[in-house]
């Protein structure tokens, strides 16, 4: 039986996200995408946690890679890899900016908010993959979106469970994005004893949806050697 691979998707993303690794990696790991969104990333945690039982590989990207690390700080012994993306260790700067933001969206904002949220995450040189998290952040809806951009604000300052961390662990970056600069990743490298840093060039937040088969392979090739062997 393949060892489940629980995918937690960026905000305010779903599986599309990871369509390319959930169908190149099914045949060595049994993948899942869960889209969470309690009041506070803590307890979105708790929810999955109660969910699924035995030991698992996490990956999160953006919003979903802040809260692996809180399932990573909850249940270290639980996670046999760990493969994040362009997520923040550290303590939100400014939780009511994201407070703001779900405030804009639930009152008529929502095509305004999405629209700077890709201008700000993708580079204009790739408008395919805007308009494909565009169509994601859409289908989502305005509530999940306001909802995750609360639970954003509670984000816990995480760089000692990631220094701790004895999980084998991936790590795969946009040098373009501008919400999570590449030195974060690079700086997670540093302090992770376990961990492989990967930079990909004119790639922004969102590396699985932008670079798709680039990182369908490093991951896979990640999995065979530190995870699976």
């Amino acid at each position: 039986m393949s060892m489940p691979m629980i995918f937690l998707p960026a905000m305010p993303c779903d599986a599309r996200l990871y369509a390319a690794q959930l169908e190149g990696l099914k045949d060595i790991v049994a993948p899942t995408v869960h889209v969470l969104a309690e009041k506070t990333l803590s307890e979105s945690a708790d929810a999955l946690l109660a969910t699924i039982t035995g030991s698992f590989i996490l990956a999160g990207t953006a919003y979903g890679g802040c809260l692996a690390m809180e399932i990573l700080a909850q249940a270290p012994d639980r996670i046999r890899g760990l493969w994040l993306m362009n997520c923040q260790p550290s303590a939100h700067p400014n939780p009511r900016a994201a407070q703001e933001t779900a405030i804009r969206i639930r009152s008529g904002e929502f095509e305004n908010v999405i629209a700077e949220f890709a201008g700000n995450a993708i580079p204009a040189s790739d408008m395919t993959s805007r308009e494909a998290f565009v169509q994601m952040a859409r289908d989502s809806g305005a509530e999940l979106f306001a909802r995750q951009s609360e639970a954003a604000a509670t984000r816990s300052n995480h760089w000692s469970t990631l220094s701790n961390s004895k999980v084998p662990t991936l790590l795969i970056w946009g040098d373009a994005d501008t919400f999570v600069p590449s030195d974060v990743g690079t700086q997670i490298a540093k302090v992770m004893p376990h961990a492989g840093f990967e930079l990909l060039q004119h790639c922004g937040h969102f590396p699985t949806l932008e670079r798709p088969d680039i990182c369908t392979t490093i991951a896979r090739e990640w999995l065979m050697r530190s995870v699976l062997s």
